[in-house]
């Protein structure tokens, strides 16, 4: 198991609820290095994918940052 990493380790657990928090952390971090206007793309896509995930502004979602 040595040079295992964490999100592996626990996925080879079968710790669920620590692997979805170390994949959050990882899309968390990845989220914070893009531009400003590239997040509200991130959540289009991510919404899409889910059919009923996070709402999007266009699709009845907040209009907070939302361009006008």
């Amino acid at each position: 198991m040595k040079g295992m990493s964490a999100l592996a380790l626990a996925i080879e657990r079968k710790e669920w609820e620590l692997a979805a928090l170390y994949l959050l952390l990882g899309v968390s971090r990845a989220a914070a290095k893009l531009p400003p206007d590239a997040i509200h793309g991130l959540l289009e896509v991510l919404s899409a994918e889910g059919g009923e995930g996070l709402p999007s502004p266009g699709r009845g979602g907040s209009s907070r940052g939302r361009r006008r």
